[in-house]
């Protein structure tokens, strides 16, 4: 396509220059339409020398470097100052057994590594969808499934290759960077979005072997419950007080899906996984087993499922299109009161708003205790992650397909964290990846670190080329 920009003809890779005729959904598919316009210039780089021929581009023409993998930040905004680099072509993965790490490519989907992994025998913390960036998911914090064994993504990278805004190759660790790089690898462990562009990070692996998996499959318990029995599933999910190291429980409210019995009508499930032995498992999570509980429920089963299969059941959520985002509060208490008001509030949201129907609102809970004891080590005392002792997270995850659902979704979301903040007695937290676009860094760290992320931000990135989610001034979480 003819260009309108100037040093295009510096690109030795492959980039197109939307035309407004285009429809974005033709160009540049994305899993939300939130915060997406044409971009001003879509780049293909094949090498890390296209990367700074882009960045060298964006600086001519006042344009800010998206960096993207999997397409999921519904928090980045994407409009006609918009230099977006698509590193679909960075799908390396290094599997070092002898040192137990694992180097990952910047298009390395969780899919990918997932597979690739179990193949060789080993696994790490990853996200629980296949079309979620691993470096994006690093970037955030990194949530997983993994979080009592092992901690979040952020303490099992060790280091990062970054292109910087002059265009200069750094790899920074906690290991071997000090000073300036140092801050820079600590930043880019929790809030790592716009400091740089990262073509690959390096992460710990563990032996599949050392889960004691039964016939290498994770074990699950999934309980359906109509909504009178919302009481009896709240006090399920919340009479686990001390949840065990390889055990992540969900309470979760969904719709049933078009096709099935009932159709549309509220569920409420609760689902446990247990990384670990089945005999295990099944006296970890004995209170899904007690009748008084799964007389409740309308359905109750225990599922083996294969370990790389085991993030399948997401993939629904993974479809393109169609106005999405997932926000999060990371939280020390939750209350039943809390609970059932939010499943109440869901209801009401989602039946006002036929097309929001795949709108969904959960809990998780999981052990914070080797989370706490990571954040004592000295190669984790500076990483921008706060809060490990937050052994609860609410998610909203709000999904519709018009403008005025998505004002209603909107509202659904804002008063969905403020009332599971309301009874939480700590500063309100939340995820880098599931922060509200326009979101400020009060909901990821406190003054004086948010002082130190700008400082650092300023550092390596004086001319703020690449696009940050913290200098945005919209408010919306769609």
């Amino acid at each position: 396509m003819a260009s309108t920009l100037s040093g295009t003809d510096s690109l030795a890779c492959p980039f197109v220059i939307p035309s407004p005729e285009v429809a974005l959904s033709d160009i540049l598919p994305r899993w939300t339409e939130s915060n997406l316009s044409h971009p001003a210039i879509i780049i293909t780089p094949k090498s890390e020398e296209d990367i700074v021929a882009a960045i060298r581009l964006a600086k001519q023409n006042g344009l800010n470097v998206v960096p993207a993998g999997g397409r999921h930040g519904a928090f980045v905004a994407i409009n006609s100052k918009t230099a977006l680099l698509e590193l679909k072509d960075f799908k390396t993965i290094d599997l070092d057994k002898a040192k137990e790490t694992v180097r990952v490519g910047a298009g390395v989907l969780t899919g990918d590594l997932l597979k690739h992994l179990v193949e060789e025998g080993y696994y790490t913390t990853l996200p629980n969808s296949n079309a979620v960036s691993i470096i994006g998911g690093i970037l955030g914090g990194g949530n997983t499934a993994q979080n009592g064994l092992h901690g979040f993504m952020v303490d099992n990278v060790l280091s990062f290759r970054v292109l910087t805004a002059d265009g200069r190759t750094v790899e920074v660790s906690s290991s071997s960077s000090s000073g300036d790089e140092l801050a820079l690898f600590n930043a880019l462990c929790g809030v790592g979005h716009g400091l740089g562009v990262v073509t690959a990070a390096t992460m710990r692996v563990y032996p599949v072997s050392s889960l004691r998996l039964t016939e290498n499959k994770v074990w699950s318990r999934l309980l359906m419950f109509p909504p009178p029995a919302l009481d009896a599933a709240v006090d399920a999910f919340l009479s686990f007080d001390q949840v065990p190291a390889p055990l992540t429980l969900t309470i979760m409210f969904v719709r049933s899906p078009p096709g099935t019995p009932s159709a549309g009508s509220p569920i409420i499930l609760i689902a446990a996984t247990y990384y670990g032995p089945a005999e295990d498992a099944e006296k970890a999570a004995a209170k899904l087993f007690d009748e008084a509980v799964v007389g409740k429920a309308f359905k109750a089963d225990t599922i083996m499922v294969p370990l790389p299969a085991i993030n399948n059941g997401m993939e629904p959520n993974n479809a393109l299109g169609g106005f999405k985002a997932m926000n999060s509060a990371r939280l020390k208490q939750l209350t039943p009161e809390t609970i059932k008001q939010s499943f109440a509030r869901w209801v009401e949201v989602t039946a006002d708003a036929p097309d929001a129907a795949r709108t969904v609102a959960l809990f998780i809970k999981f052990s914070p205790d080797k989370m706490i004891a990571n954040g004592d080590l000295p190669e984790h005392k500076g990483k921008f992650f706060e809060g490990r002792d937050r052994s609860a997270t609410a998610i909203a995850l709000p999904w519709c397909a018009s403008p005025a659902s998505k004002v209603k979704l909107d509202g659904f979301v804002d008063e969905f964290l403020e009332r599971v903040r309301k009874v939480d007695a700590v500063p309100p937290r939340t995820f880098a990846n599931t922060m509200r676009f326009g979101a400020t860094l009060d909901e990821l760290l406190s003054k004086e670190r948010v002082t130190e992320v700008q400082r650092i931000k300023a550092s390596w990135d004086p001319e703020e080329v690449f696009w940050s989610p913290y200098s945005q001034p919209a408010r919306s979480s769609l």
